[in-house]
């Protein structure tokens, strides 16, 4: 009994190949797709190395590499989900997951992260959360308000100690004030999790410190630095008895900034988000004026002039139209003119052929009817 053989699957759409070695929906040819699928997993295998190595940023190049060859490489999308979730973005993270699902799914890794994920609808609750307050702290440090957007970033590093984006944001936030120990602590903590992070060797190379020092920071334990402790002010007193100091005062430095400064944070210490619905009315409004504003001054003169060319042209093709029927009319009037007199002549005079005829009626002839018989006979 002849087996059938499978049909070949081009690895770019999916479509099936023809026999001359196209695909028959891409029309890429076959030996090109492969080479780029050896490509996709050559760089594939580079990720791999270097996310063994703890280069995450290194190894996120790679992998997208190696995605640009080949996008239905499900180990390499998958890999870099991975990679996204432990640098602190999950959102990223699920997007590749996701994708990789479409391309394949059955046998599928990333079915089961997405599963772990869903199960736990706290840590989903707690990504939200990162994402709120990751934006917050930028649009604090937009408006120069670097005190707040550095406690936002706190407090989000402190739900996701892994999240390398705001690791960075906050010693940058420290560069700016000039507080450069603090972003060397916590530039160490990005080279733990991604030892070979581009930008955090830039910060490091911009405050002096060397290759060694960087290469030192990679081995250092960043467990008990001190950079995600609350910050606050207390008072230290000696009782009267003189036995044993008493701590009387505890003040949260988020509530201190608070007071001096007027925010839309919430002051109960927690971090809230800013509420606009106040001015809703109002952008609505001069939204509404400055549509009526464009319509006025842009739309509407372009729009008179269009119909004024248009009329002018609909009333230039009419009076042509109705000057050529004007003539018609004359020539047919002329024409009938002349008919009517030819059957006014007709009607009124005698036959054109009779009056043309001599009239002979009076002539009297010399000769009697004898003399034309006997010339008759002669003849």
């Amino acid at each position: 009994m002849a087996t059938t053989m499978r049909p070949v699957l081009c690895p770019h759409c999916g479509a099936q190949v023809r026999k001359n070695g196209y695909c028959s929906e891409c029309y890429l040819p076959l030996s090109m797709l492969k080479k780029a699928q050896n490509t996709s997993n050559y760089y594939y295998n580079i990720g791999y190395d270097r996310a063994s190595a703890r280069d995450l940023s290194g190894a996120i190049e790679s992998l997208l590499q190696a995605l640009r060859y080949n996008k239905r490489n499900v180990p390499a999308r998958n890999l870099l989900g991975l990679i996204y979730y432990e640098m602190g973005e999950a959102v990223q993270a699920m997007s590749e997951w996701v994708m990789s699902i479409n391309y394949q799914q059955e046998n599928n890794l990333a079915t089961k992260y997405l599963k772990e994920l869903k199960k736990d609808p706290a840590r989903l609750e707690s990504v939200d959360q990162l994402a709120r307050k990751f934006n917050m702290a930028i649009q604090y440090a937009h408006s120069e308000d670097y005190d707040l957007a550095i406690l936002q970033l706190k407090s989000a590093l402190s739900d996701n100690p892994h999240f390398v984006k705001g690791y960075l944001l906050l010693a940058l936030l420290y560069i700016g004030t000039d507080n450069y120990e603090k972003a060397r602590v916590t530039l160490r903590r990005v080279l733990k999790i991604d030892k070979a992070n581009s930008l955090a060797v830039h910060y490091l190379r911009e405050m002096g410190d060397t290759e060694e020092n960087i290469i030192e920071m990679r081995k250092q334990n960043v467990d008990n630095d001190g950079l995600l402790d609350d910050d606050y002010l207390e008072e230290i007193v000696v009782t009267e008895d003189g036995r044993a100091p008493k701590k009387i005062e505890k003040k949260n430095l988020f509530q201190e900034i608070k007071a001096k400064k007027d925010t839309s944070v919430v002051r109960t210490g927690q971090f809230g988000q800013v509420s606009l619905a106040k001015y809703s009315g109002l952008y609505m409004l001069l939204g509404l004026v400055f549509g009526v504003l464009l319509f006025s001054f842009f739309i509407l003169p372009g729009q008179k002039k269009k119909l004024r060319v248009e009329n002018e042209q609909l009333i230039k093709t009419y009076s042509e139209e109705l000057a050529g029927k004007n003539s018609t009319i004359n020539s047919l009037s002329a024409e009938v003119d002349s008919l009517t007199k030819q059957i006014d002549t007709l009607q009124n005079g005698a036959p054109q052929g009779e009056a043309d005829l001599p009239d002979y009626s009076n002539v009297v002839s010399g000769m009697s009817d004898t003399d034309l018989q006997n010339m008759i006979d002669k003849e």
